[in-house]
């Protein structure tokens, strides 16, 4: 399973950097949150739409996986993420501790939640 959830995060970062949204989206769950280390928070239709429109451009993306637990019906993966992005137009650097939830759906699983915290190292 950590194999399967190191390859979805793997995925998803490809599809970001390379404007593949609607395979994107595809790995997402219907009821997606994700909360931006500014606080705000996007649900998966506004989060495509700030994808679709350019005002999110993902430039970098790493991401160093922690931790994976299996939590019977969802995943909860913990690690480090660092990214390069554009937000409207403004380069922005990016270091979080981030948690990321797969929902399980049969032997499937669904990107279901994000959360980061910046940090400084």
């Amino acid at each position: 399973m950590e194999q399967q959830i190191s390859e979805l995060e793997q995925q998803r970062f490809n599809y970001l950097l390379n404007k593949q949204y609607d395979e994107f989206a595809a790995l997402c769950d219907a009821d997606l949150r994700y909360v931006h280390s500014s606080g705000a928070m996007d649900d998966l239709s506004s989060y495509l739409q700030k994808l679709k429109s350019g005002f999110y451009e993902y430039q970098q993306l790493d991401y160093e996986i922690n931790q994976v637990i299996d939590m019977q019906d969802y995943v909860m993966v913990t690690g480090d993420f660092y990214a390069q992005v554009l937000v409207d137009g403004q380069p922005i650097s990016l270091k979080n501790r981030a948690l990321c939830i797969w929902k399980k759906r049969g032997d499937e699983f669904k990107f279901f939640m994000y959360q980061g915290t910046p940090f400084t190292k």
